[in-house]
């Protein structure tokens, strides 16, 4: 019988079973096992709840740690901006050592992030978007102002999406009354899209002015949620190519509220918010 700890931390309302795997084979253990089952692990009535599961490993470089991170659906992420955030506040809160420690240096599968801790505000260079589409990837290749767009149709939904990558795909729709959109029933439709070979996040996004901008959010591999890091990032980045928000703005999601910098510029996309514990806990295998 094998017992294991984690960590419940939460950013926005974005949730993830935390595994600290540095120094031990936890990792390997895990993941070897066909009895750990990621996706009833994450189920909310079944497991222990989550949208998706972080592993913390040692780094392959002279960094603090490397991101390993898996989708509610047992998927493998490339990276995740929420998720990221609560990694850097487990790792904040586990040492004495590093309760001051103002920089953080992550590993990720979508390269390396490097974040800015200051009190309890987390601020992560996300890197620089993609808009070529086959890094994104997609098969889309026509453009409006530099992004990829396409016309997309579904019963009585007719938008125009747009397309930008963060390390992962994203397809991007603004729309004049969000309250009319059913994101629970588009989102699926549009993830699995075969314009989109490795599927798609999808957001569904409302204006309110050129500082402010609310969405709705379908994850890849995870479903509705109540946020997206990445997906904020890319939203904002749709948004300033099209002339439509200023360099700062404020991206409202149903969990909360996030902080995107980026000015039309060849440089990474600026992420600001917060992450919180919610619990720890134990489970074995046996």
């Amino acid at each position: 019988m094998n017992k294991f700890e984690f960590y419940k931390y939460e950013g926005n309302g974005n949730d993830f079973i935390i595994i600290d795997s540095r120094n031990n084979d936890s990792y390997n253990r895990l993941i070897s096992n066909n009895i750990f089952n990621i996706k009833k692990f994450c189920d909310r009535n079944f497991g222990i709840g989550a949208d998706g599961i972080i592993f913390i490993v040692n780094p392959c470089y002279e960094n603090d740690s490397k991101m390993i991170i898996f989708n509610s659906d047992g998927s493998q992420a490339e990276m995740c901006g929420n998720g990221i955030r609560c990694m850097i506040e487990y790792l904040n809160n586990q040492q004495d050592f590093l309760i001051n420690k103002s920089e953080y240096r992550i590993e990720t599968n979508a390269g390396l992030k490097v974040a800015k801790y200051n009190s309890g505000k987390i601020t992560v260079r996300m890197g620089k978007p993609i808009f070529e589409n086959k890094l994104i990837p997609t098969t889309i290749n026509k453009n409006i102002n530099e992004l990829l767009s396409d016309e997309f149709n579904y019963e009585s939904f007719k938008a125009q999406g747009y397309v930008v990558g963060m390390g992962n795909p994203h397809l991007i729709f603004f729309v004049e009354d969000l309250d009319l959109v059913s994101h629970k029933e588009l989102g699926p439709v549009f993830e699995n899209n075969n314009l989109f070979p490795e599927k798609t996040n999808v957001h569904f996004c409302q204006i309110i002015n050129s500082k402010k901008i609310i969405v709705k959010v379908w994850e890849r591999g995870a479903g509705s949620t109540l946020a997206c890091g990445t997906g904020a990032c890319a939203i904002h980045v749709a948004a300033r190519k099209l002339s439509r928000c200023e360099a700062k703005t404020s991206i409202i999601l149903p969990g909360g509220e996030l902080f995107i910098e980026w000015n039309n510029t060849s440089d990474e996309v600026l992420m600001t918010g917060i992450a919180n514990k919610v619990f720890k806990g134990s489970f074995t295998l046996t």
